[in-house]
């Protein structure tokens, strides 16, 4: 037989809007990653080369980390600058090539 729990309002009311907030960031998790996610063509310009040699990077390996979606391709900024600071080097003997 179970004992019934006894809950005052204040601690109802506490309840209800965690439970709303919970509730409110489950609905929308992954708007900011999809709002700033790059395209191919945004990130070559930026980077100052073509679409095909990022699609060349992502065959080898050489480039940042990216995300498909089918048959289309993003790059996340923060993925991107990870990999633009792996690529710093105080002379040209440290590069791996």
């Amino acid at each position: 037989m179970s004992t019934p729990i006894s809950i005052n309002r204040q601690t109802l009311h506490a309840l209800a809007e965690r439970l709303a907030a919970i509730e409110r960031g489950l609905s929308r998790p992954s708007a900011p990653v999809l709002n700033d996610l790059l395209t191919p063509a945004v990130l070559a310009e930026r980077l100052g080369m073509t679409e095909r040699t990022l699609s060349e990077w992502r065959i080898t390996g050489r480039g940042p980390v990216f995300i498909r979606l089918g048959k289309t391709v993003r790059y996340r900024p923060h993925a991107v600058d990870s990999w633009l600071l792996s690529q710093e080097h105080q002379s040209t003997s440290e590069e791996s090539r």
